[in-house]
């Protein structure tokens, strides 16, 4: 029994590691965009990190959160058809058909971000209910959009001219927009996480840790 014990938990604690080391390249592959909007222009930096993101993702082994880039990339164009007019910036961003790319690919790429940091915790609450999961997907959203909003405006000097006038979040003063493009941001993370919840997509950290489980029982069966 001593024995079975130590083989799970040695298996367990491989797994630990290899998660803790994705989160560290998640965190040095971010921190590497952020780092780049201070020496290129902001909108090559998305588009170049969202064509990144892909490799990054095969190469890592989790090849399975493409989808939730794909759903994330639905998202940000169905968001840009609705409020394709409401983005202009101080910067000479590419356009295609009067779609701005910067926001565009902002978008996808950064609810892709946020929904990679959460699958690393996903499997700590995988048997727990919807309203679980979804405020923790909350903590996460929420601060990362208004930091990532901050650090555009007042760091990067990132300015939306069209809305420029209205006044921003009292918290940060960013996100100057129409109140009912503020809620939208809002908003914009938990209908991505609801329909990639609905759809059911499984986290490839998940897949692992039920792998390890199921060695773990075959193991005892053996024994």
């Amino acid at each position: 029994m001593v024995a079975i014990k130590s083989f799970k938990k040695e298996i367990e604690n491989r797994f630990n590691l290899w998660r803790k080391s994705l989160l560290i390249s998640d965190i040095i592959f971010s921190v590497l965009i952020i780092l780049f909007f201070g020496f290129f222009r902001p909108d090559y930096v998305v588009i170049t990190a969202y064509f990144l993101v892909i490799p990054y993702l095969f190469f890592t082994r989790r090849g399975t959160l493409l989808y939730h880039l794909l759903i994330a990339s639905m998202v940000s164009i169905l968001w840009m058809i609705i409020a394709k007019d409401v983005y202009s910036y101080n910067y000479d961003f590419l356009t295609i058909l009067n779609f701005n790319l910067f926001p565009l690919f902002s978008w996808a790429v950064g609810l892709s971000i946020v929904q990679i940091i959460y699958s690393y915790y996903e499997p700590l609450f995988n048997n727990k209910k919807f309203l679980h999961k979804f405020l923790i997907f909350l903590a996460i959203y929420w601060p990362m959009l208004i930091a990532a909003e901050t650090i555009a405006y007042h760091v990067f000097d990132i300015h939306n001219i069209v809305t420029i006038t209205y006044p921003g979040l009292f918290l940060c003063n960013c996100i100057h927009a129409p109140v009912w493009v503020q809620i939208s941001y809002f908003l914009i993370g938990p209908i991505f996480f609801i329909i990639c919840y609905l759809i059911n997509f499984k986290s490839p950290y998940s897949k692992i840790y039920n792998r390890i489980k199921k060695a773990g029982l075959k193991y005892t069966k053996k024994q």
